[in-house]
């Protein structure tokens, strides 16, 4: 489905796809709940692992968001991500040594593309440059480069800008590397935050809805909407 600009009109303006990595392209869940139910087993709890993932990602989410805000340094996504779990395990009473959060942290490293990420991919590089542009720390991604079954042409951190996404700053990277208009680049998401922000700064915006969520009243529309990722390389292709 398209929204407020026409499908030929990005087919023949768009030079680069910028996809969001996590949850877009990878598959943090099937990796990271089945991890932290095993720190929940270990100490003794019978806590919803699912449920504290959630809650521990929006709490990450929130935690980068103020990281942005607030005059410093730009914190690390892992160490962001470090103290939301830590928070999360103390909240319910689970007494997880750091040790075994960080253990889980690195699994990050490790996380695999949906099933439908690379066929969809290997068509969509027929016409278009494929870069990752991310929240996560230039080795995460390095580390997750080589699961892909195809060659992205680019990853790009946001830490390079110093701002968590939805900041401009970090949409700022992909034009600024390779030297493109806003609008010559479509900006690949399941996150409503991720989209508003690419949008915000003029660029064309995909949402790939993997988990059948509203969009939400945001002014700022996707110009394509779809469910798959090979639903994405059916329209652009």
């Amino acid at each position: 489905m398209t929204g407020t600009v026409a499908t030929d009109t990005i087919r023949e303006e768009t030079e680069i796809l910028a996809f969001d990595v996590w949850d877009t392209l990878l598959d943090r869940e099937s990796t990271l709940v089945p991890t932290i139910a095993e720190r929940i087993d270990a100490h003794g709890s019978d806590y919803d692992p699912e449920v504290l993932f959630r809650r521990y990602l929006a709490m990450h989410f929130r935690d980068s968001l103020i990281d942005s805000l607030v005059p410093g340094p730009h914190t690390p996504f892992k160490e962001i991500s470090r103290r939301a779990l830590a928070y999360r395990f103390e909240q319910i009473g689970v007494d997880v040594p750091d040790d075994e959060v960080r253990s889980v942290i690195r699994q990050w490293k490790t996380l695999e593309p949906f099933p439908d990420v690379d066929a969809a991919l290997e068509r969509l590089g027929t016409e278009y440059s494929l870069v990752g542009l991310s929240n996560g720390d230039p080795d995460m991604l390095e580390a997750v480069r080589p699961n892909f079954g195809v060659e992205l042409d680019g990853m790009v951190s946001v830490a390079e800008s110093g701002f968590y996404k939805p900041h401009r700053a970090s949409y700022d990277l992909v034009c600024e590397r390779f030297e493109v208009a806003p609008h010559q680049v479509l900006f690949v998401t399941a996150h409503t935050f991720d989209l508003v922000g690419a949008k915000a700064v003029g660029m064309r915006g995909a949402f790939l809805n993997r988990h059948d969520n509203p969009y939400g009243g945001w002014p700022q529309r996707p110009d394509v909407t779809v469910a798959t990722a090979d639903e994405l390389a059916d329209v652009l292709v």
